[in-house]
């Protein structure tokens, strides 16, 4: 019996205001700036040429704006999954990350160098984002066995999601680096997930790095 190979693009959203402006996003539902929503016509010319067979997204503005245009030269539908939304960052969300550093220096030092480990009141755990974004990951893998599928989300769900599908163990957060309207891929055969791509952004005109 052949082997049933799913390819799963994962697709983090176009830049947004807060991005520049290095603000914790969280929930905060930000629209795409003008370079983000120049990315999503990019994103598109790119996850053509991969002929994704369904598409799923965040259900906050700026993942699914980056797919809009997308859905629209493949003539699909974008499927909100809620558990593809970004992490709850309580009362950290829009504030700026100098701030946090400067007010409150003990977590945002963990936060630099064992965020596995942060928690605060309102703020979503790390492996609560892992948990919950690999759950979806394994149902549309059982829907659309042996198709592509492309999901866009959001950093903060990206670097828990790959490390919980490749089984990793802690730390894994700062190892995995995803920049705006990067295109990721993970392989789902017999074998389990494997990473056949991280981060391509060669089909940007611009970008911003973000590394904090």
């Amino acid at each position: 019996m052949p082997e049933k190979r799913t390819t799963i693009i994962l697709v983090r959203h176009g830049e947004c205001s807060a991005n520049i402006e290095e603000r914790f996003r969280g929930r905060i539902d930000f629209e795409l700036n003008e370079l983000g929503l120049r990315q999503a016509e990019e994103i598109a010319s790119a996850l053509v040429r991969l002929q994704p067979a369904a598409l799923y997204s965040s259900p906050l503005c700026r993942a699914v704006q980056s797919l809009e245009p997308t859905a629209a030269k493949l003539g699909l539908d974008i499927s909100i999954e809620g558990d593809l939304t970004n992490i709850s960052f309580g009362p950290w969300e829009g504030r700026k990350k100098s701030e946090i550093a400067r007010e409150q220096p003990e977590l945002w030092h963990l936060w630099k160098t064992n965020p596995e480990e942060l928690s605060f009141t309102g703020m979503e755990s790390l492996d609560e984002v892992g948990r919950r974004s690999r759950a979806v990951v394994d149902r549309l893998v059982r829907v659309h066995a042996g198709q592509t599928i492309a999901l866009c989300t959001h950093r903060t769900v990206l670097k828990p999601l790959v490390p919980y599908c490749l089984d990793m163990a802690r730390p894994w957060f700062w190892k995995f680096h995803f920049d705006n309207a990067s295109i990721s891929i993970l392989i789902h055969d017999d074998k389990g997930y494997s990473l056949f791509s991280l981060n391509r952004t060669d089909h940007l005109t611009g970008l911003n790095r973000e590394w904090n």
